[in-house]
């Protein structure tokens, strides 16, 4: 029985070794050999030869080698590249570093130098001496030291098609020729490290939580007694995150102090962090102050379990779901913590509990499958080829063909990247013609040159993309374009500009939607397009202030709601819209001589018929006298907007769905022109 266990052990071991590195030659098969073309001696040309092994002993007994000759006459840079190309590709997006056991009679060096990398990587090389002489030798290369050649670049991350072998690299002939054998290239994975940033139980791992975007601004978070010490964490103290009944879907608290142990993603790797929570939500992460200038960076994940611990993680490889939708690199010293982000407060206090946040080096990022599907039906010239084509390929014109299977034209392809942020368009024909946009698009950025707008790509993980048209962030026929027109209302331009800006939408004043006085009228106008159905809040900023503190000041007016920092509100929008108004004003038109600053309450504006909504269904009819667009509000019992519609100006009565608003007391506000009123609802 003992053997046996033996047995299914050694087993276990060799079937992780297999699975923890890719060989890439080892010349016993034809999927796994190659030869080698010379150059740089009176070989150049002509190709290695694959030979019996000449010492089948210690680490290396396989029957097949690679022979390699360095003739008396050679250069100091002669070496012999792969050709044709191994059938397994380098991968180093999945690996940390490149092996390859040799065979030689003296102390030396040997030289690997990647080529040909399908994913942008530069060509990489590097140098190690060998240790021993007439007997087999395993040499590693470790992916993440920096070429020995410009640009002088690691190959972390970057897959290769081609080997290049130098043996003792900046050393010309010796006046004999010389003789090396290798075999067994392959990648292999780093061993994972995991580093403590917190875990609450001594001073040095420990720290509090200044709250902010709800009533506990700017209290602490608290460090308690674990309340469920079982499962994956049986620690002693865990922190005490507190989300008031009424709070902001930005409420958080952010790391005050900030922890001793900085989050270091230099080497890569994740971040992870046990949760306790009693629901099913999700925790944003956020990573601010890097001393090695990386951008802040956020990104969230759901729970999966409810009352017991979990360990949730981030992937810093990930883009940031906020601008400007980079990767976490470097340093960080602050952590920011949102649970449920994006969702406001229930009317309950909610508590949840946070342990040990971890930094986990050496796990290898994974190649990703993005598919496309492109609508080109709307597009009218000629063409026989669509590719795409962008900073995942080097911007070529035909490396990622797309295809037409159906013959309905909807091309389809997919491309093979790690997580992160690319840029592409779509380009027909070898750059015959390619996509034109003017910057204002929700899925396009601004090249860092700033000449060329592009399609913007967030890859996370494999991706359906959704079916786009030509020129276009959505389906055809589904865009609108909604024009802003702003008039300054007696204040002077910035210098610098003025910016539509806010509500998640529009980026910060300084951003992407910077407007512009093209005919010099003093109104200033930006045209965004959306897909049909697109409504958020949003603000004007007289200036390039990120932190809004040059945005307009709507405190008190009808058109600032007070529950969302007095931004504007922009109903649905189905059609091509045009939106004039005034900065620090609600007038209606861009020239600001006339508009609603100044409302007159009516209760003649409308009345409810079904109240209480009993039938999960309530109708408001207007006045008939009124022949004017209709705004509609309703808020809830804690002054959060629940909902809000323009209604067209021929219409008589507008019929709300109730079904999804809980049971309790609501307040309906109507606005005809310069008329408004607010009535109570009851569900």
């Amino acid at each position: 029985m003992k053997k046996l266990l033996l047995f299914i052990q050694l087993l276990m071991l060799a079937v992780l070794s297999v699975q923890a590195q890719t060989t890439i030659l080892d010349f016993e098969a034809p999927a796994t050999s190659t030869v080698f073309q010379y150059f740089g001696s009176p070989l150049d040309g002509t190709l290695n030869e694959v030979v019996a092994n000449p010492a089948p002993s210690g680490i290396n007994t396989s029957s097949m080698v690679g022979k390699f000759v360095k003739p008396g006459v050679a250069e100091v840079w002669a070496g012999a590249f792969s050709n044709p190309n191994p059938t397994t590709l380098v991968d180093l997006a999945s690996n940390a570093k490149i092996a390859i056991k040799v065979w030689m009679d003296h102390i030396g060096s040997v030289t690997v130098k990647l080529e040909g990398s399908t994913n942008g990587g530069s060509n990489w090389l590097l140098t190690q001496a060998n240790t021993k002489v007439n007997e087999w030798e395993e040499l590693v290369f470790d992916a993440s030291v920096p070429s020995l050649e410009n640009p002088f670049a690691p190959a972390s991350n970057f897959v290769y098609t081609r080997v290049v072998l130098f043996f003792d690299f900046g050393t010309a002939g010796t006046g004999s020729e010389q003789v090396y054998f290798f075999d067994d290239i392959k990648t292999l994975p780093n061993a994972a490290i995991t580093t403590t940033i917190l875990d609450f139980e001594t001073p040095a791992t420990g720290t509090t939580f200044q709250y902010f975007g709800s009533p506990l601004d700017p209290t602490l978070t608290e460090t308690v007694a674990n309340p469920n010490a079982s499962g994956i964490n049986t620690s002693a103290n865990v922190l005490k995150y507190v989300k008031p009944a009424v709070a902001e879907v930005w409420a958080g608290a952010f790391s005050n102090p900030n922890p001793t142990t900085p989050i270091d993603l230099s080497n890569g790797g994740q971040i992870c962090v046990k949760v306790h929570m009693d629901h099913i939500g999700n925790l944003a992460l956020k990573l601010e102050s890097s001393p090695t200038g990386g951008s802040n960076w956020i990104t969230k994940v759901s729970n999966t379990k409810v009352n017991e611990w979990e360990e949730i993680c981030f992937d810093p490889t990930v883009p940031s779901i906020e601008a400007p939708f980079t990767t976490a690199t470097g340093v960080y010293e602050r952590v920011v913590l949102f649970f449920d982000f994006g969702t406001a407060g229930t009317g309950t206090d909610v508590i949840s509990y946070v342990d040990d946040l971890v930094v986990k080096t050496g796990s290898a990022p994974q190649t990703r499958t993005v598919n496309f599907k492109v609508d080109m039906n709307n597009y009218t010239a000629n063409f026989d080829k669509v590719y795409v084509s962008g900073t995942f390929n080097n911007w070529s014109g035909d490396a990622n063909p797309l295809t037409d299977p159906e013959l309905d034209g909807i091309w389809e392809g997919s491309i093979s990247v790690l997580n992160g942020a690319y840029e592409y368009k779509v380009t027909l024909d070898n750059w015959a013609a390619q996509e034109e946009f003017a910057g204002f698009e929700e899925c396009t950025k601004r090249d860092p040159s700033g000449q060329f707008v592009n399609r913007l790509l967030l890859v996370s993980g494999d991706a359906n993309l959704p079916e786009f048209c030509f020129n276009s962030c959505y389906d055809c026929g589904d865009e609108v374009k909604i024009n802003f027109k702003l008039g300054m209302n007696g204040n002077t331009p910035s210098p610098d500009g003025v910016w539509l800006a806010g509500g998640g939408n529009f980026d910060v004043p300084g951003g992407k939607y910077k407007m512009s006085d093209a005919n010099s009228d003093g109104i200033y106008e930006i045209t965004v397009p959306r897909k049909k159905g697109f409504s958020s809040f949003y603000t004007f900023a007289n200036g390039p202030c990120p932190d809004y503190s040059c945005k307009e000041n709507l405190t008190g007016l009808p058109c600032g709601d007070p529950n969302n920092f007095n931004d504007r509100f922009l109903p649905a929008v189905d059609a091509n819209t045009t939106v004039a108004t005034c900065f620090g004003a609600c007038f209606t038109n861009a020239e600001c001589v006339s508009g609603v600053s100044n409302l007159v309450e009516d209760e003649q504006v409308f009345t409810i018929w079904g109240n209480p909504a009993v039938s999960n269904a309530t109708m408001l009819m207007f006045d008939h006298a009124a022949y004017q667009e209709k705004e509609i509000l309703i808020s809830n019992a804690i002054g959060q907007v629940v909902g809000q519609w323009m209604v067209s100006k021929d219409a008589s009565y507008f019929e709300v769905d109730t079904t999804r608003f809980e049971s309790g007391v609501y307040l309906v506000t109507a606005r005809i022109g310069d008329r408004f009123f607010t009535r109570k609802l009851v569900k």
